[in-house]
């Protein structure tokens, strides 16, 4: 739905800048996620979910559902919500909120919702942010904030520019933050992330 890259005045500075060329763009995101969730009082209570917000209706916005069909063709087993077959917007926020929620509750933990979105802003670059994302304020929406932490992935300069950012970009930006994702998850899964020696912390940390 489009959001505004953060600026270090409103929200503090990103914890992740990464432009998505970058080769290790995707181990660095992993890491910082790492260091966000190992930080939570009791993480091992807690549930990842990837919350990717986007509609298909244009290429820009459609970065969220990419990463969600990433991750399905990567094997991901852990619980994501939004893809290109069935894309969260404006329209189901608040519901797929709440399945979003269900989904950690059903597996006993409590989520930790990581969103994900577009951006208007610094094309191709990506930022992981403190706090809830608040999706379709670039495009004047009044929509509800979501997620602990949340990712977005740079796509066009100006808001009416998110209708023709070229698809390539986007796709190539959402698999780097789809690889972010399972690399973090892997490490949340095998247990990686809660048991690390400093000679691991020095990869994913």
């Amino acid at each position: 739905m489009t959001c505004d890259v953060p600026g270090t005045a409103a929200g503090g500075p990103p914890l992740l800048d990464v432009h998505f060329e970058e080769p290790a763009a995707p181990h660095r995101l992993a890491s910082a996620l790492a260091r966000q969730f190992r930080a939570l009082p009791q993480p091992e209570r807690h549930l990842p979910v990837f919350f990717l917000v986007g509609a298909t209706s244009s290429t820009g916005d459609a970065l969220g559902p990419f990463i969600g069909w990433f991750l399905k063709r990567k094997g991901f087993r852990g619980e994501h919500v939004g893809d290109l077959a069935d894309p969260v917007h404006a329209a189901n926020l608040r519901e797929r909120l709440g399945e979003a929620q269900s989904r950690a509750l059903r597996r006993e933990r409590l989520p930790f919702i990581i969103a994900v979105d577009a951006a208007v802003g610094r094309p191709g670059h990506i930022t992981l942010n403190r706090g809830p994302l608040r999706p379709g304020a670039a495009m004047g929406k009044a929509l509800p904030a979501v997620g602990h932490l949340h990712i977005m992935g740079g796509v066009a300069n100006f808001p009416f520019m998110i209708w023709f950012t070229d698809l390539d970009r986007t796709v190539g930006m959402a698999e780097v933050i789809a690889d972010g994702l399972l690399a973090f998850w892997e490490a949340f899964e095998s247990g990686s992330l809660f048991h690390e020696t400093p000679a691991a912390r020095r990869g994913l940390a």
